[in-house]
């Protein structure tokens, strides 16, 4: 967890980092290339090495400088300097995930404001795409503002899921009502769109997440106030829609579940509201749990901002009044007051402006004992050792393989998931030969079928 502060002067600019590694966290300040704004998310390796982050503008590198061709994304008038392009001021407008089964590439999706309005909205869904290999390990962009979507959505509320086989990812957006829905399914061939999910009783949007545990989906909204939603991993359908209407007026909203999944934070500047959503009847087990106690800091009031569970499990809340103090939430898996809001407890290095990573839950793995708690058709052990030679290739490969008793399919597909070719494997041999000269030079997901199994792999075209 991290986030980036703003430091009044020229670059570089100040940040914070707050670091787990060893457990209490520890809060260090750097000095970074670009500045953060609200809009703020990191991601790092599976030891824990800071790789990237990005300001929804800017991606910074863990040199803590620009990354190579990490420049310029979510083009607007909104994202450009005359505006905030240090940094967007939109909560939740980017999230970070691995490519399954790829160890050096990530997906970067995000958003902007493409109308300078109230509410602003956005017309396209981003992705860009990350290799960590590139620029001796500082990580280089090789897709930049590809657009996954074209309508009219909320800029804001960028979320994603583990699917139940615990390999993929469902990620969704809403659209500029937020009655609405959009699902995407990202897997080891790229990103695609799955489906759009309706709700003519909802309104407004917010900020919003999945629970730890993968089995909720919910947040909390200026309009209707707490939103809560069964999710099925298999499917990336919603159900079971209930809502906690709260008689509050604010304009502000943030939101985080507890560890064990079972209660949902919202924030209202001067209120903290718990709900328990694994009742039927949420409204029920409302509780106000922490009420603003008046501080500022300089002129700036010290209320409540966004939330974010962190690795320690507690729930950090910023300020929205740009302030170096936070709040946490000690005990989330608690009911009521028993969770026990610690106010202004933390101090940062610098001041921070509602920074709080948009995480979803990397670790959570396959739904055991569902219709796909593994990967259906999935066997790579059966088929291996497969060999692509040569790789990097300028042109023509050959891929190698133990014999087989059926016909098998290659498919060649490019980062966005678009299947470029399809060729028959014969099983009277162990070698086919593919010549993919007149692609562009690239990378390019290999998918290996006999039967049901399948195997994925990597092509580099130079």
């Amino acid at each position: 967890m991290g986030g980036y502060g703003n430091q009044i002067g020229n670059p570089p600019w100040g940040g914070w980092k707050m670091d787990f590694i060893a457990g209490p966290p520890v809060i260090n300040y750097e000095n970074r290339a670009i500045d953060f704004d609200y809009t703020g998310t990191t991601i790092a390796d599976t030891a824990g090495n800071f790789l990237f982050a990005t300001n929804g503008v800017t991606i910074l590198n863990n040199a803590n400088d620009t990354m190579q061709n990490g420049t310029g994304l979510s083009p607007s008038t909104y994202s450009s300097p005359q505006w905030f392009g240090d940094g967007l001021r939109i909560p939740q407008a980017t999230l970070i995930l691995p490519l399954p089964e790829s160890g050096n590439i990530y997906y970067l999706f995000h958003m902007t404001w493409d109308t300078i309005s109230i509410p602003a909205y956005a017309y396209y869904f981003y992705c860009s795409i990350i290799d960590m290999n590139l620029d001796g390990g500082k990580g280089g962009v090789i897709v930049k503002n590809h657009i996954v979507l074209t309508g009219l959505f909320s800029s804001n509320g960028i979320s994603a899921c583990k699917h139940a086989n615990g390999r993929d990812w469902w990620i969704n957006i809403h659209d500029s009502y937020g009655t609405g829905l959009h699902f995407f399914l990202l897997e080891p061939s790229g990103v695609s769109f799955s489906h759009t999910q309706n709700f003519n009783y909802r309104e407004g949007v917010g900020s919003y997440c999945f629970s730890p545990d993968g089995t909720k989906f919910g947040g909390y909204n200026t309009v209707d106030d707490f939103e809560i939603f069964d999710f099925d991993r298999c499917s990336g359908m919603l159900s079971n829609f209930r809502h906690v209407v709260i008689n509050d007026s604010t304009s502000w909203f943030g939101s985080a579940f507890s560890p064990n999944s079972q209660y949902l934070y919202g924030s209202s500047l001067r209120y903290l509201y718990q709900v328990d959503v694994t009742s039927n009847q949420p409204d029920t087990t409302f509780k106000i749990v922490g009420i603003w106690d008046g501080t500022y800091y300089n002129t700036h009031p010290a209320t409540f901002g966004l939330l974010g569970l962190a690795p320690d499990g507690k729930i950090y809340i910023t300020t929205p009044g740009t302030t170096p103090l936070m709040h946490y939430i000690e005990y989330p898996d608690s009911n009521g007051i028993a969770c026990n809001v610690i106010q202004h407890s933390v101090t940062l290095p610098v001041y921070n402006s509602a920074t709080v990573p948009n995480h979803p839950n990397y670790f959570l793995g396959a739904l055991v004992g569902s219709l796909c708690d593994s990967l259906v058709g999935s066997n790579e052990l059966s088929i291996n050792p497969i060999k692509i030679q040569p790789n990097p290739t300028q042109g023509l490969f050959k891929i190698v393989y133990p014999p087989q008793s059926q016909n098998g399919s290659m498919e060649l597909i490019d980062l966005f998931g678009k299947i470029i070719v399809v060729e028959q494997i014969p099983p009277w041999s162990q070698l086919k030969n593919v010549d993919i000269s007149e692609l562009s030079s690239g990378i390019y997901i290999l998918k290996i079928r006999w039967g049901n199994n399948v195997v994925y792999g990597k092509v580099m075209k130079e």
